[in-house]
């Protein structure tokens, strides 16, 4: 059974706990106190440091390592732009859905301490080929971003964040919530979807 536990100080969703030590998993919602939304939700990934004073203006570039934004076949070539997309998801709540985003972040601790094995690009690589499957597999888009805190004098290992927005996306817009990827037992669907990708990438 899946677990929740009270977000800590500074986290905007709430983690449900699995095995996996280097993966993390919640879905944001949306909260009337902290007014929170998608677009605030993906702004604050994309931009971990110099961040828009206003995020609901047009975004610059993104200071995020390296983003893309993977997308199911028929969605709108318009919503290759991050904002956009989430901007969409946020008008088409009707200031009623709860669930916004669901995130996975996955951690790879190898890049700096056996760094001769593993490199950026290819845990990139990796996690975005990842990404893709679940794309394939739930119908939803992804927006999957990387941040390298030691670049910015942080601690903490390399870590890509996939983003998914909580609704199908189809041709005509936003659908039916991803169930049940956008709900606590979604953390074992990734896991399950995680182990099997990186055996199948290892087995290569």
């Amino acid at each position: 059974m899946a677990k929740k536990v009270k977000a800590p100080p500074g986290l905007d969703y709430e983690p449900v706990l699995g095995e996996m030590e280097n993966l993390s998993f919640g879905v944001a919602q949306a909260d009337p106190n902290n007014e929170l939304t998608a677009e605030r939700f993906l702004g604050r990934r994309l931009f971990p440091v110099m961040k828009p004073h206003d995020m609901s203006l047009p975004w610059p570039q993104p200071t995020c390592h390296k983003f893309d934004v993977i997308l199911p076949p028929g969605a709108s070539d318009e919503f290759w732009d991050p904002q956009r997309l989430v901007k969409a998801y946020d008008r088409q709540c009707f200031n009623s859905i709860r669930d916004l985003v669901v995130i996975v972040t996955l951690r790879f601790a190898q890049v700096d301490v056996v760094p001769q094995i593993t490199r950026l690009h290819e845990v990139w690589e990796l996690g975005r080929g990842f990404a893709a499957n679940l794309v394939e597999e739930h119908s939803v888009a992804v927006v999957v971003v990387m941040h390298v805190p030691a670049r910015a004098a942080k601690p903490g290992f390399p870590h890509l964040h996939l983003m998914i927005p909580a609704r199908q996306l189809l041709p005509s817009g936003f659908g039916k919530f991803a169930r049940p990827l956008a709900t606590d037992e979604g953390r074992a669907i990734v896991e399950d979807a995680w182990k099997t990708w990186q055996g199948a990438r290892n087995a290569a």
